[in-house]
């Protein structure tokens, strides 16, 4: 009996949604419900709220309804889904990285792309040369990996970024007087200190 309650007629007996019943000819809009959400009956027509739950969690049932942290599975990372609610580390890849989802808890390796390079992400695990660009030009981010001509600017002057490749005349101030620092294009009045009193600042403004 609950066999043949499980074909076309499916779509007008509620009474029919029972997992017994969840089959490929019973997924439709009105038999999606919490008890009829295991994997026979994760296809699209039954990716809702009340579907969105671990076992539907498949890239067939991977569209905006079903964008919720209980979906958040790698299995489920597609663009699509790359909404702030699944904007979680497993849900961290490059298809995900996209301005929703450049937020502190997608800051990692796999999402440090030129797309997530914007304030929120430039912290110390997204300082890499993807995202050495001005707006990861901060403090946070002041660091080797990071210390190229494109990140020279005054707030990432710093010590930490005092070497050969930030020695231009942007970053020419008392914080990188340092000896690494000490050549000619930063031969300058606010250079000139003990620390580069060397052959290669001998000249100029610093003599």
């Amino acid at each position: 009996m609950v066999n043949s309650c499980c074909g076309s007629v499916c779509s007008e007996q509620e009474t029919c949604c029972r997992p017994s019943c969840c089959q490929t000819s019973c997924c439709r809009p009105r038999c999606c419900i919490s008890s009829c959400c295991p994997t026979p009956c994760c296809r699209p027509q039954c990716c809702q709220s009340v579907c969105c739950q671990p076992t539907c969690c498949h890239s067939s049932c991977c569209k905006p309804t079903c964008c919720r942290p209980t979906c958040c599975q790698p299995t489920c990372c597609v663009s699509s889904c790359c909404k702030p609610p699944c904007c979680r580390p497993t849900c961290c890849i490059s298809s995900c990285c996209k301005p929703p989802c450049c937020q502190p808890t997608c800051c990692r390796p796999t999402c440090c792309i030129s797309s997530c390079c914007k304030p929120p992400c430039c912290q110390p695990s997204c300082c890499i040369s993807s995202c050495c660009k001005p707006p990861c030009c901060q403090p946070s981010c002041c660091r080797p990996t990071c210390c190229i001509s494109s990140c020279c600017q005054p707030p990432c002057c710093q010590p930490t970024c005092c070497r050969p490749t930030c020695c231009i005349s942007s970053c020419c101030r008392p914080s990188c007087c340092r000896p690494q620092c000490c050549q000619s294009v930063c031969c300058q009045p606010a250079c000139c200190t003990s620390s580069c009193c060397r052959p290669t600042c001998s000249s100029g403004s610093c003599c």
